[in-house]
């Protein structure tokens, strides 16, 4: 099931961008301190209610449990441009279709709401991301910025 981000969804959020993070670091992840492993991480609860109030940043669940979530905002002051910030999903879920589902209701609301163009930063050591932002429409730039114009 998809849907828009809550407040009461932080925990479950901060689980799964805990684990994404794990995964893209790998043995890294256990040598950051605490303070460093923060700064990694998308769910620093300072930030969380900037998400909420988006429209335009969605979970999925499945058996009442948050398996991936996408964060992004109407970029300022350049209304009509979306801005995607992080896109994570559970690393047992991967593969599983569950970020195109992400990226096509967040494409649904952006065409509702007469969005001009979506964008992201990818990382150009996750071969995942890359193929995730292809597989939506996304055209990649340089390899390291993939944008869909939407009509």
């Amino acid at each position: 099931m998809i849907r828009r981000l809550t407040k009461q969804d932080y925990p479950e959020i901060r689980r799964v961008d805990i684990l994404t993070q794990k995964q893209y670091l790998g043995e890294k992840w256990e040598k950051l301190s605490p303070v460093e492993k923060e700064k990694h991480l998308v769910s620093r609860k300072s930030e969380f209610n900037i998400n909420v109030n988006s429209q335009y940043c969605f979970v999925a669940s499945l058996d009442n449990k948050i398996i991936g979530f996408i964060l992004a905002h109407e970029t300022q002051p350049f209304a009509g441009n979306i801005c995607i910030r992080y896109i994570g999903i559970n690393p047992k879920y991967q593969g599983r279709g569950v970020g195109l589902v992400l990226y096509n209701e967040l494409i649904k609301k952006a065409k509702k709401n007469k969005i001009k163009k979506i964008s992201a930063l990818i990382n150009l050591d996750n071969p995942k991301s890359i193929k995730l932002h292809q597989k939506a429409g996304f055209v990649l730039k340089d390899r390291k910025e993939a944008v869909l114009e939407l009509s």
